[in-house]
């Protein structure tokens, strides 16, 4: 994978366009913040994930068992939304209440919450679809061209369903947000080793309290506890968070580019390269909005509880320039066989063996021809 530089850290880049600042401008309204709200919803999604677990522990039943693991999965995914956005300082109306809600927040998920801030503040905001430390960066033909066999049947791996868990376990979790590493080295390196003992410590006491669990559930060894109380949870979690980075900014109709000055001169705004993915009703209590995803990158400051009536005044704004694709199965695999390589240079998607994809090329307007739900 290409590495860039780290930008400054910035909300909003110094090459923001009129119609940015308009959107984020009109947007504002919805960046109000409660800390009431805030600890409430902490602390259902908190209480639901302990609750799954408990219970995932104490059946005996392995069909329950395993209804309880990956529904707490679930509850890291939701828990994972509320760190992103203290991550942001929007969540709550307190910085420091903000911090500590943050790291708690994605302790189950395992990610450091100094780490996640450099990769995703300072580099996926600053630089969005520009290849390099962007999740799901497609690589050019000629760069799979030249990998290793082993390397390209990867890569066919992680573009496919089964391969979005692999991919962000690997690719995301291990090499940026967990344990501190040289590239970011010169980055706050006394927050990121705090943030990564803090991982280890929630770890130990993990191990304790499977440890009383086991010996107290005739039925429950310690290897049962550990897998049906934190590795099934963290594998769903894995593939749940592979497949939501994978739809934010993955569709036919959402360009990618080299570098940051290539994105600039094209003049596509934040709102063009980012996917709202509808779902049924209900969906947005359970995943904290985690899919109106657009609203949040016209204006980071906007809380999860807010997101909704943001996403939905955002789209009456751009109208016809939003990608907005409703989601169902048949529809997010036709997007996973046409976005497999992608055409820097005239900006299309491609498939592995170079053939251009059938969707409309993005070239053709940026939005103009949006296919919307």
């Amino acid at each position: 994978m290409i590495e860039r530089a780290q930008p400054p850290e910035v909300n909003h880049p110094a090459t923001e366009t009129s119609q940015a600042k308009t959107l984020r401008q009109a947007l504002r309204p919805y960046t109000v913040r409660s800390n009431v709200k805030a600890l409430a919803i902490f602390s259902v999604f908190y209480g639901n994930l302990l609750a799954l677990v408990a219970l995932a522990l104490y059946v005996d039943n392995i069909w329950l068992r395993m209804l309880c693991a990956v529904s707490a999965g679930g509850s890291i995914s939701a828990l994972f939304v509320i760190g992103h956005d203290a991550a942001h300082s929007c969540y709550s109306s307190n910085k420091s209440l903000d911090a500590l809600l943050g790291r708690l927040a994605l302790l189950p998920a395992l990610h450091n919450f100094t780490l996640w801030r450099i990769v995703h503040n300072r580099m996926h905001h600053f630089e969005l679809c520009v290849q390099g430390l962007n999740s799901w960066s497609p690589l050019s033909k000629d760069e799979f061209d030249r990998l290793p066999a082993w390397r390209r049947a990867v890569e066919k791996l992680y573009r496919s369903p089964l391969g979005l868990g692999p991919y962000y376990f690997v690719e995301r979790w291990l090499k940026d947000k967990f344990l501190p590493t040289a590239r970011m080295r010169d980055t706050r390196p006394l927050q990121q080793w705090f943030d990564f003992f803090g991982i280890l410590a929630f770890l130990g006491v993990l191990g304790v309290i499977f440890w009383f669990a086991a010996q107290s559930l005739e039925h429950l060894s310690y290897g049962e506890a550990w897998l049906w109380g934190f590795v099934v949870p963290f594998l769903v979690w894995n593939y749940l968070m592979g497949f939501t980075v994978y739809v934010q900014h993955t569709h036919p109709l959402v360009p990618w580019f080299r570098t940051k000055q290539d994105e600039d001169q094209a003049g596509v705004g934040q709102h063009q390269l980012s996917v709202q993915l509808v779902f049924p009703k209900g969906f947005g209590l359970i995943s904290n909005n985690i899919m109106e995803h657009p609203a949040h990158h016209v204006n980071t400051k906007i809380p999860l509880y807010n997101l909704a009536k943001a996403q939905r005044h955002l789209n009456e704004l751009i109208g016809p320039a939003a990608v907005i694709e409703r989601f169902t199965l048949p529809t997010f695999l036709r997007i996973m066989k046409h976005c497999k390589l992608f055409d820097y240079d005239n900006r299309r998607w491609l498939g592995f063996d170079g053939s251009p994809s059938v969707y409309p090329d993005p070239a053709a307007g940026y939005g103009d021809t949006a296919r919307t739900a």
